[in-house]
């Protein structure tokens, strides 16, 4: 079985950090942590961090920065919030799915090629426009249950639920490891490694010009 080290590199970073998510608010004393509510892309609950350990602090911090980390859509574990919102969470789960697919997924030259392995049927013979259409379709699958249920929140008066946020992100995390993934695998992949030009017999190829 072969194993890819980039994507294995990449998944142990996200593996510490994705856990963390769970042993932080574990590994602390109940109530410790919580009810919180800051700003997304912005460290703006930094005194509730100064007395927690090395560990916590690294954690809660850098997920302070990534999330607004509103407790009502938050989980708690051990009588403690977690670093990050129901979202985030789900995320960061699927980020590590995703990652730990790629790990054994054969490169391709073309990222294409590497993506419509994820979609069945046989793609090896359609166009290059063909494959974007259908890539396209398949992003948009990946990103719209997300999109959808955040942007109702916003316009309307719905309020969606933390388990729908969790599934949903989760689905986009996990479509946006495999996606970037097998296009920064694709430019490692060797030149001519999905030609079928290497595996055909000379007089089969001009059937094909």
């Amino acid at each position: 079985m072969r194993i890819n080290k980039f994507p294995l590199i990449i998944f142990v970073l996200v593996s510490f950090y994705t856990l963390g998510l769970f042993i932080a608010p574990l590994t602390l004393e109940p109530g410790t942590v919580g009810p919180l509510s800051g700003g997304a892309n912005q460290i703006s609950l930094a005194e509730e961090w100064r007395d927690l350990p090395v560990y916590h602090r690294v954690i809660y911090t850098f997920s302070d920065f990534n999330c607004h980390q509103m407790h009502e859509r938050s989980y708690f574990i051990n009588d403690n919030q977690m670093p990050v919102c129901a979202r985030c969470m789900g995320i960061f789960l699927g980020l590590t799915g995703g990652m730990l697919v790629m790990v054994f997924f054969k490169p391709e030259p073309d990222y294409k090629d590497m993506l419509l392995k994820f979609v069945p049927g046989e793609h090896s013979r359609r166009s290059d426009l063909h494959k974007i259409m259908i890539l396209v379709g398949l992003a948009s699958l990946v990103i719209l249950p997300m999109l959808l249920d955040g942007g109702l929140q916003m316009v309307t008066s719905h309020e969606s639920t933390n388990r729908v946020r969790t599934v949903t992100g989760l689905i986009f995390g996990f479509g946006l490891s495999v996606f970037l993934m097998a296009l920064l695998m694709s430019t490692t992949a060797e030149p001519g490694e999905n030609n079928i030009y290497r595996t055909l017999h000379p007089s089969e190829t001009e059937d094909l010009q």
